[in-house]
C-alpha cells in the first residue's frame, strides 16, 4: 500500500482526505453565561473581586522527551526547556485543540480567508465544512508567534466576535503571560518574542508516535518564531533554493491549504517538513516531486550550518518507533 500523501497542518496532518459532509455541520460551540451580583461595600466588594478571578493557570517547563512521555488527560501548559519562550499547550484532544485554536489558524494562514477580520461561528464552520474537515481534522498541530495571536484577539474584540470558552481560558493565559497589552480605545498589541505551539494526546486518530512527529514539527516553528538568528538562516535557505525547488514546496503546501501568497509561512513550513518531519506518513519526497537523494542533499547541508546549539541535534534525531506505554486517563461515571 503506498505511503498515504501528507494532508495538511502548521502543523502536520497524516490522514486520507476527509468525505466532505453531507451537510454543513452544526454548531458545536457553546458559550456559557452566568448572572451577575451587585455587592455593596468597598471591602465586601474587594473580597468577592479576590474570590471571582481566575485562578492561574499552571506553566511547568518540560523537554520534548517529557512531553512525548506524557498523556495529558486535561489541558497542559509548558514552557520548552530549550526554549522558555515557546509555550507547549498539550490538549487531551484533538476537539479540545480545535475549538481553541481553529478560529486563530482560519485568520492566520488558512487558504481563501480573510486576514483582516475573525470569521463568526457560521463562517468558521462553513471554513471547516468547505475544507471537508472537522473541528478536529482541521489542524493536528498549532504554532502561531504572539503577535498574531495579539492579532486575533484585537480584531475579535474590535468586531464584538463572540469568543467560546476554549478561546477565553487561551486570552487568559496570554493575559497570564504578559503577551497581550491593552492600548487606548480597547486595542491589544503584542511585544513578546514568545510562540505558542501545540498537540493532541495519544487518542484516536492520533497514536504516540504520531503525537511525537507531531511535537518535533511544531518545536521547530516555536524556534523561528523565537530566535531571530534561525529565522534568518531559514530565510537564507528559502532564497537559496532553486526557483524549482521553492515551487515545488510552495505547490505542495498549496495542496495542504496553507496561504501561498504568505512568503514567510512558506519557508517557515518548509523547514519544518523538510528538517523535523522525518516520517514518510507525514512528508516524503514524492510530495514534493523530488528523489529522495536531492531531498537528502537538502537536509544535509540545511543541517551542517543551524546556527542554534540545540536545534541541530534535534534535527537529525531519530524518533521513538514505537508507542511508550501511557497511563489511561480516567473515565468520567
Amino acid at each position: 500500500m503506498a505511503t498515504p500523501a501528507p494532508d495538511d497542518d502548521d502543523t502536520v496532518r497524516v490522514r486520507p482526505p476527509a468525505a466532505k459532509p453531507k451537510n454543513p455541520p452544526l454548531k458545536l460551540i457553546f458559550f456559557a453565561t452566568a448572572a451577575g451580583f451587585l455587592i455593596t461595600g468597598a471591602a465586601i466588594a474587594a473580597f468577592a473581586l479576590r474570590q471571582s478571578a481566575p485562578a492561574a493557570i499552571p506553566i511547568d517547563t518540560e523537554s520534548e522527551a517529557q512531553i512525548d512521555a506524557t498523556q495529558p488527560c486535561a489541558t497542559k501548559v509548558s514552557h520548552f526547556a530549550a526554549d522558555p519562550d515557546i509555550v507547549v499547550i498539550d490538549f487531551p484532544s484533538l476537539t479540545e485543540q480545535g475549538l481553541t485554536l481553529n478560529r486563530v489558524a482560519a485568520l492566520i494562514e488558512k487558504a481563501r480567508l480573510p486576514r483582516d477580520r475573525v470569521l463568526n461561528d457560521v463562517e468558521l464552520n462553513q471554513a471547516i465544512y468547505d475544507c471537508g474537515d472537522t473541528i478536529e481534522s482541521y489542524y493536528y498541530g498549532h504554532d502561531y508567534q504572539a503577535a498574531d495571536l495579539a492579532k486575533f484577539f484585537a480584531l475579535a474584540a474590535a468586531e464584538n466576535i463572540q469568543l467560546n470558552p476554549h478561546e477565553l481560558w487561551l486570552k487568559s493565559l496570554l493575559t497570564q503571560l504578559n503577551w497581550l497589552t491593552p492600548g487606548a480605545g480597547g486595542a491589544i498589541t503584542s511585544h513578546a518574542t514568545g510562540a505558542i505551539i501545540s498537540l493532541p494526546a495519544a487518542t484516536p486518530p492520533i497514536d504516540q508516535r504520531m503525537r511525537a512527529v507531531i511535537l518535533h514539527h511544531e518545536i521547530s516553528h516555536g524556534a523561528f518564531y523565537t530566535i531571530p538568528a534561525y529565522a534568518t538562516y531559514a530565510t537564507d535557505f528559502w532564497i537559496s533554493l532553486t526557483p524549482r525547488d521553492r515551487a515545488a514546496f510552495t505547490n505542495f503546501l498549496g495542496r495542504e491549504g496553507y496561504d501561498t501568497t504568505n512568503t514567510t509561512l512558506m519557508l517557515n513550513e518548509t523547514q519544518a517538513y523538510l528538517i523535523f518531519t522525518r516520517d514518510p506518513l507525514f512528508f516524503n519526497a514524492s510530495a514534493v516531486g523530488m528523489t529522495p537523494d536531492h531531498i537528502e542533499t537538502l537536509r544535509t547541508n540545511y543541517i551542517a550550518n543551524i546556527p542554534v546549539p540545540w536545534l541541530q541535534p534535534m534535527a537529525n534525531a531519530t524518533l521513538p518507533t514505537g508507542p511508550p506505554e501511557t497511563a489511561m486517563c480516567p473515565v468520567a461515571g
